[in-house]
């Protein structure tokens, strides 16, 4: 008589099917670091430090580099779900994920609070309910509150919803066939894609840019694509492929909605050809080629890419505030060296902001993990 198998253990290939290299993915540590760069061009834009001729160039470049936060999305799912650990517990998993953001994140609402009384009013916010709400994580749910508190701490409240559900997205995707991955990422691409539709109908006020859930999507793809390379082998296409595939996507991600609709296939482009980047550039580090963002001075500068990312607008708002409108519109040398000045803030800000608070804390939470404590488990799956 003949032995049965399961479809779901027929899906799993054999160990030494899998990519050989360990856990940590240095080149994508690396470019949390441009990703961050690539926000900071374009809030620079936002608050026009450049003028003339060179701020429209300057436009045209960094324009789209809000869709940053869409690529810390996806890398923030693909790598949860690349260093999954089943027997970890949902609580343990919860604390290793607050003792990683929440610390800093009330430093950079105190921060913006400072900011707002002095030197950068117009970011104050009004009312204890959304100050509380972004202290909380909880003001992307109102599309009114998105920038309250801390304005680039809503990206934060995204990411908190993330990981809120990351225990009960692993459990329903891990283990699935291809098909069924393949399945899921095709939805989330559409679900991207339909997400200023969905906004737009929603009997709740929603915005597809802010709001939580409709961003999970984005979130889910990095979770699916980390689990196709590690369960079935599937090997994405290499870098010189994937990355005009990403530069194509950044571009599309400002092509306007289909006529008469408000689905927008320009931004799951953009969603697509960076979720392959990501992909293949931790291919690259599985199969021990990796990258020149694996180096150790980009790993460095990727470790205090949240600390930049948290405080680089509050500097850049604060530098431009010596300008009577905020908006110093200056001719390129003298805003590139405005430009730098900023940076240099940002960079110096958040070196001792990760070493002396980011690090530090998380080390002091992290004795809470319940895991760590021998406590009864309750596992992620």
């Amino acid at each position: 008589m003949s032995a049965t198998v399961s479809p779901r253990a027929q899906a799993r290939p054999s160990a030494s099917a899998l990519p050989s290299a360990a856990r940590h993915l240095p080149s994508l540590t690396g470019l949390r670091w441009l990703t961050a760069l690539l926000i900071f061009g374009h809030h620079l834009m936002a608050v026009e430090y450049f003028g003339g001729r060179a701020g429209d160039l300057w436009g045209f470049v960094f324009e789209a580099g809000k869709t940053g936060v869409t690529l810390f999305f996806i890398l923030s799912g693909f790598v949860l779900a690349w260093g999954y650990k089943p027997a970890q517990s949902a609580r343990s998993f919860w604390l290793h994920r607050a003792a990683r953001i929440y610390p800093l994140h009330i430093v950079g609402v105190m921060l913006a609070v400072v900011a707002a009384a002095t030197l950068v009013p117009e970011i104050r916010t009004d009312g204890v309910a959304p100050l509380g709400a972004n202290v909380l994580l909880l003001s992307g749910w109102v599309p009114d509150w998105w920038q309250a508190g801390n304005p680039a701490s809503w990206s934060l409240v995204c990411e908190a919803f993330f990981y809120l559900t990351f225990p009960l997205v692993i459990r329903l995707v891990a283990g699935r066939s291809g098909r069924a991955l393949w399945t899921v990422a095709g939805a989330a691409l559409v679900l991207v894609a339909l997400a200023p539709a969905i906004a737009g109908a929603s009997p709740v006020p929603m915005s597809a840019a802010s709001t939580p859930l409709l961003r999970l999507p984005e979130f889910v793809l990095g979770v699916v694509l980390a689990l196709l390379m590690k369960q079935t082998a599937w090997r994405p296409a290499p870098l010189r492929f994937a990355v005009p595939l990403a530069v194509l996507g950044y571009a599309l991600s400002e092509a306007p909605a289909l006529p008469g609709t408000e689905i927008r296939p320009g931004l799951a482009a953009t969603v697509g050809g960076f979720a392959l980047v990501v992909a293949s550039l931790a291919a690259a580090d599985a199969h021990r080629s990796s990258t020149f963002l694996a180096r150790p001075a980009w790993q460095e500068l990727g470790r205090l890419s949240f600390a930049f990312y948290l405080v680089h607008l509050l500097v850049i708002a604060s530098v431009s505030s010596a300008w009577p409108d905020g908006h110093p519109e200056l001719h390129w040398p003298r805003a590139v060296a405005l430009a730098a000045l900023a940076f240099a803030i940002s960079l110096g800000l958040a070196w001792v902001l990760h070493h002396g608070v980011e690090t530090r804390m998380q080390r002091v939470l992290l004795r809470f993990d319940p895991d760590r404590r021998g406590a009864p488990r309750v596992p992620v799956r």
